[in-house]
């Protein structure tokens, strides 16, 4: 199996997966536009989150492309399109010397502290199956929903009533709004979980010296 299981979530983790999601937005985008390699790009999603979204609603994620972008063109020719997702969390290298001098209380220390090099991460893999906002006032609100979830931390987030009827209007005619149903939601978190909780330690310890705080605190609690 692979990647192995303990590297793999199980659904009593989701909420693990849904903060992921919403501390990096920024997804890499897979798409089959023709019978060449799937079209790449990096494009935010976020989760439907206002007060009028339906539970199944918000186990949708919303984003929206230029016109431009070849999934516009086949969302708006097919109406539902096929795709994957990679959300990506914090990720480093994790150097052998981690793990050298702990006394695991087993006699092959060997095969439990960081023998090799390798590197830790937290994904998280989305299928799903895109479909097109097409009626002029759901588009509105879909942007109005998206700009008030970026803005949310700042300290005078933006606000649509800021721009002129006809350039909101002019920005719904370039992009192409979607909501992605999700099919499958996987977690790939390599955090080290198949060594001993004290190799853990000096690893998250190697991790916080990169400035990578949260995957260090993601190490030690795994």
């Amino acid at each position: 199996m692979y990647p192995p299981k303990h590297f793999q979530t199980n659904e009593e983790e989701n909420h693990k997966l849904n903060a992921l999601i919403n501390d990096n937005p920024l997804a890499t985008l897979l798409v089959n536009i023709d019978e060449s390699l799937p079209h790449i790009s990096h494009i935010p999603f976020h989760f439907a989150e206002d007060d009028t979204s339906t539970e199944a609603e918000k186990k949708m994620l919303i984003a929206h492309v230029s016109n431009r972008h070849p999934l516009a063109a086949r969302l708006l020719t097919q109406g539902e399109v096929p795709l994957s997702l990679v959300f990506h969390g914090e990720h480093s290298y994790i150097s052998p010397h981690c793990g050298t001098n702990v006394n695991t209380n087993n006699a092959n220390d060997n095969t439990n502290g960081q023998v090799v090099p390798t590197w830790n991460y937290a994904k998280v893999h989305v299928t799903g199956i895109a479909t097109a906002i097409i009626d002029p006032e759901l588009k509105y609100q879909q942007m109005k929903i998206s700009s008030q979830h970026f803005e949310r931390e700042q300290q005078k987030p933006w606000e649509l009533t800021e721009v002129s009827d006809k350039k909101i209007r002019q920005m719904l005619t370039a992009i192409t709004f979607f909501n992605v149903r999700i099919e499958t939601f996987e977690g790939r978190f390599k955090l080290s979980q198949n060594k001993p909780a004290a190799v853990r330690v000096q690893i998250a310890e190697q991790v916080t010296s990169l400035n990578k705080p949260f995957l260090a605190q993601q190490i030690r609690d795994c």
